[in-house]
């Protein structure tokens, strides 16, 4: 009888657990933000974009994890003779949430993820990464995603369109506030760079967010 006492206490603890942080990974969003997308591939480059998306992110009660989002750019400025009036972006994330502590307030997680994205749909990119996220406050929750990745695909430059594979890296912190919740609003920002600096792998974006938790 102990055993099972014992058994079922320790099953409704995990459960309770993986719950600190179903309220904040269980979203809709739509975005918008300013972003200087991957130098060369289906872009000019350096060009601003104003890019204006929707995605979602889910995680369930067993832990695994995951993000989709798509988003439109325009150019702020002019485009160059190689590129089109904008671009769609395709993004997909995936992993398991390890959760180390957690409470109806505060919780601490790292997600390990793999991730598959696409320009254009003749343009693409992959890697893996890690993500933790930290909830405190029970309204605040803060993030840090960090991952290498791969490109490959039709490059535009001067001197003519190549094909070509480029490796770098990305940091993604992210901001996220839950109102009452049932409303999330966050801002983030992502820094891609290559390992090469011969390699046209180099983007900045600044996004916000709003959506609605379930």
């Amino acid at each position: 009888m102990k055993k099972i006492l014992a058994t079922l206490l320790a099953v409704s603890s995990v459960a309770a657990f993986a719950d600190t942080f179903q309220d904040f990974n269980n979203n809709a969003y739509l975005s918008y933000g300013l972003a200087t997308p991957l130098q060369g591939y289906g872009s000019a480059d350096g060009s601003q974009q104003n890019m204006v998306g929707l995605g979602a992110t889910f995680q369930t009660k067993n832990n695994i994890w995951a993000n989709a989002s798509v988003a439109q750019g325009n150019y702020a400025g002019n485009n160059d003779a190689n590129t089109n009036s904008g671009n769609t972006f395709l993004n997909i994330r995936a992993g398991y949430a390890f959760q180390f502590f957690g409470n109806d307030t505060n919780g601490f997680q790292v997600i390990p993820y793999a991730s598959f994205g696409a320009v254009n749909n003749n343009n693409y990119t992959w890697g893996v990464g890690a993500q933790p996220e930290y909830r405190f406050l029970k309204s605040l929750k803060v993030s840090m995603g960090l991952g290498v990745l791969g490109a490959n695909g039709t490059q535009f430059n001067a001197t003519g369109n190549s094909s070509t594979t480029s490796f770098g890296f990305n940091v993604n912190p992210e901001v996220q506030y839950d109102i009452a919740q049932m409303v999330m609003v966050s801002v983030g920002y992502n820094y891609i760079s290559n390992f090469n600096t011969s390699q046209p792998l180099v983007s900045n974006a600044l996004t916000a967010k709003v959506g609605y938790l379930f």
